[in-house]
């Protein structure tokens, strides 16, 4: 063969094979994303998070730096302005986040956060302040009453100064250059100086009103009106033309001038309309759309708050609310602003209290005169948290909740139905009564308060004997029948009369709006005894069957009360040794149940002192004195040793945290308790003394088939969940309810206790903790 040719057999000659080309698909990135997604995508982030992606790419940095869009809705949860992160804080608030803006303005105020000399502090802080919460009033929620006033309000610090007054002088010096703000500045100016004394502050406070109402402010219109109102009723035809005012404010979407209007037309019709078209008017308030999405409420439970959780915390502020002698609408809107939170953010179970008493002090101060300081908000939480903590709190709930802190409430809608149809003055108790029992349970803040409202009413009257027990005016004028209402009523009936009540860590009843309603001022209406579960059916006219309303907990199983309590408690009952009485009389803490009599006279006293009227107010709270913020309350962990078994039975008294449950069963190593480090306090011990003769139940009811709380964690994994038939039962004269065990009571005889302490001691072996944390007082 030639060179160079080959033969075509395989040694000479082979054909190539064809190499496969792998496709490979492109990789799909955040930039891949279209624009309009992507800046979805960033706005759900955090402030940390878009920082991170910021770095990532330039292409990245452009998109966040030309969208203000993105740094208006960047949210800053759980983090506060400090000297690091001041420039995002600030840029975002610039760009148009109200988070970012309420949160500086607060900082700024108070001075919690941001680190300024003292030379000239109060000059610059309210210079900032003011910057701040003017932005934030431009970009609150429409539907959202100015709220800037509830910071600044007086009185103001008598020397030296004052930067709530700089803040004022700021906000009104910016009233007269911008004329897109001056609607709700001059609002919240004139909420100021109307809670001087002085004429001419108040003569100024009603000139600056009529500025805002001129400027489009429609709250402040509806405050004119509340202040002409009496001067026009008594010509007709002012009175006439204050009426038709008032339907216009109705009519623009203001639910305050809503509420009015349908109190008018219920207790008359100076409009002179038809008594159809008059019914009409007022049962468009009770059937408005967006009542129906207020009952939103159920996110609480999906968000790890159990029944009993909630339970505890209202049961608190209900004594709180004593305590301080706030109104019942205070209360209210309290609790409101409680659920509004939980439903839109989770909350730890150590910050539940935290939340609740932040509520209670923005709302006393939107409602109250006689506010709830802050000195005195942590004083009540015997000191579980500090005075920087309940500040930064105030601002998420004001931020999350968008400045609207007042809704319309259970007994917003209860006076519109009272002015209906009047009621004796003890069934009015009842209804009150009935309506704070209410919000003790998390099945009834899902209705609408205004189909709520009409539950209680029907069911007062229905306690009472009115005949007929729903009459056709409440038909007309409400727009429910009563076959809409009677399920909820009977809800509300098994709740509030049927069940006993939760037991804190001490196993006294949490029974706050029992003894709230027990005083002269109710007529006792808490001690009347209340008809049986069958008597009720007869008069509702309907059979006697288990009301399917209650959805099961998503949990699965019973809350257990001890792991919520958010300071040191115990699982169990235990022997208190004779030195912890002896400890506590040196120490000043809230009030519980166990004191003695030496120990009540030593914290009336105190209590007196520390409670003052001259002190309460805004007065405890002037610019809030550096000296109260700086000092803390220093918390110390103590690493214990272990415990033989010769000690393990010695009497003892051990604290665990709310988060007990969390602690690793693996851990096994049993510890004993410093005797030195022996006392605890309670951030949930109860705001008044109680008797253990006051837990007992007004009804004459027994439940037969739902059974108590119970520790063991056999109990309940087989426990199921829902509601359980309740079987009115009569107790035979002269028996007692079983009181549980406790110091300084009645002692209990049987072998039925003996067993039940034995079981308490096998407990206490198993359920030691490896450290335990201590506060000082």
């Amino acid at each position: 063969m030639k060179a160079g040719v080959h033969c075509h057999c395989s040694k000479c000659y082979s054909i190539p094979l064809r190499k496969r080309v792998r496709l490979r698909t492109p990789a799909v990135t955040l930039l891949s994303l279209p624009q309009e997604v992507l800046l979805c995508v960033l706005q759900c982030l955090s402030a940390e998070d878009l920082l991170s992606v910021r770095a990532v790419h330039s292409q990245l940095r452009d998109i966040v730096d030309n969208h203000p869009s993105v740094w208006a809705r960047v949210s800053f949860r759980d983090t506060w302005p400090s000297p690091d992160n001041l420039w995002l804080f600030e840029r975002a608030a610039e760009k148009g986040n109200f988070e970012a803006a309420v949160k500086l303005g607060i900082a700024y105020l108070y001075n919690e956060g941001p680190l300024l000399s003292d030379e000239g502090r109060a000059d610059v802080c309210g210079r900032k302040a003011s910057h701040f919460f003017s932005l934030a009033e431009g970009l609150r929620s429409p539907t959202a009453d100015p709220f800037t006033w509830l910071f600044i309000r007086p009185p103001w610090s008598p020397t030296g100064s004052c930067c709530k007054a700089v803040v004022f002088d700021r906000l009104k010096a910016e009233c007269d250059g911008n004329m897109e703000k001056r609607g709700p500045l001059l609002h919240c100016l004139a909420r100021v100086l109307q809670l001087f004394e002085e004429d001419e502050k108040r003569c100024e406070a009603v000139s600056m009103l009529e500025g805002s109402s001129q400027a489009g402010c429609l709250q402040s219109s509806y405050l004119l009106w509340e202040n002409n109102r009496k001067a026009a009723m008594s010509d007709p035809g002012r009175y006439l033309q204050c009426v038709r005012t008032l339907r216009d404010y109705a009519g623009r979407g203001c639910w305050e001038a809503q509420l009015s209007l349908a109190k008018v037309c219920s207790s008359g019709n100076p409009l002179g309309l038809e008594a159809k078209a008059c019914s009409d008017l007022v049962s468009q308030l009770f059937n408005f759309p967006q009542q129906a999405a207020q009952g939103g409420n159920h996110n609480i439970l999906q968000r790890g708050i159990k029944d009993t959780m909630r339970y505890i915390l209202v049961d608190w502020l209900v004594e709180v609310t004593t305590m301080k002698d706030f109104s019942s609408l205070t209360l209210h809107v309290t609790v409101g602003c409680v659920d509004r939170y939980l439903a839109l953010r989770s909350v730890p179970k150590v910050c539940l209290q935290l939340l609740g008493i932040a509520c209670m002090v923005v709302c006393t101060r939107y409602i109250s005169k006689d506010i709830l300081t802050i000195r005195e908000a942590v004083w009540l939480t015997d000191n579980t948290y500090k005075y920087e903590d309940l500040v930064r709190m105030m601002g998420e709930v004001v931020s999350v909740l968008e400045g609207k802190i007042r809704s319309p409430t259970l007994l917003d809608y209860g006076e519109v139905l009272l002015s209906l149809l009047p009621l004796e003055r003890r069934t009015t108790h009842l209804f009150s009564y009935i309506c704070e029992l209410s919000l003790l349970y998390s099945a009834l803040a899902t209705p609408p308060p205004a189909k709520l409202a009409c539950a209680v009413l029907l069911l007062t009257r229905a306690l009472h004997h009115y005949a007929p027990v729903w009459p056709s005016q409440l038909v007309d004028y409400t727009g429910f029948f009563k076959q809409d209402l009677t399920q909820l009523s009977v809800l509300l009936f098994v709740k509030c009369f049927s069940q006993d009540a939760p037991k804190d860590y001490r196993h006294v009843s949490l029974t706050g709006v029992k003894q709230r309603f027990e005083d002269d001022i109710y007529q006792h209406i808490s001690r009347e005894k209340v008809m049986d579960y069958k008597d009720l059916c007869q008069i509702l006219e309907i059979p006697e069957v288990e009301p399917q309303m209650e959805p099961p907990s998503p949990t699965g199983q019973q809350a257990d009360i001890h792991t919520f309590l958010a300071s040191p408690s115990s699982t169990s009952k235990r022997k208190r040794n004779d030195s912890l009485q002896a400890d506590r009389g040196s120490r000043v803490t809230t009030p519980t149940a166990e004191l003695s009599n030496q120990e009540e006279t030593l914290l009336d006293d105190i209590l007196d002192w520390s409670l003052d009227t001259s002190s309460s107010g805004y007065e405890g709270d002037q610019e809030e004195s550096e000296g109260e913020k700086d000092g803390d309350y220093s918390m110390i962990s103590i690493q214990l040793d272990p415990v033989s078994d010769a000690d393990r039975r010695r009497e003892h008294c051990r604290a665990l945290s709310s988060d007990e449950d969390s602690f690793s069963e693996a851990d096994g190593e049993e510890t004993k308790l410093d005797r030195e480090a022996f006392c605890y306090s309670s951030g949930y011990s109860s705001v008044q003394s109680v008797s253990p003769s006051s837990s007992s139940s007004s009804s004459s009811l027994v439940p037969c088939s739902l059974k108590t709380f119970t520790t063991s964690s056999a109990a309940s994994a087989h426990s199921q969940p829902g509601f359980r038939l309740l079987v009115p039962v009569h107790r035979p004269r002269g028996h007692s309810s079983k009181q549980v065990k406790r110091k300084n009571s009645a002692a209990h005889s049987g072998g039925d206790v003996e067993r039940e302490e034995e079981e308490e001691e096998k407990e206490e072996d198993e359920l030691y903790s490896a450290t335990v944390g201590f506060r000082i007082l």
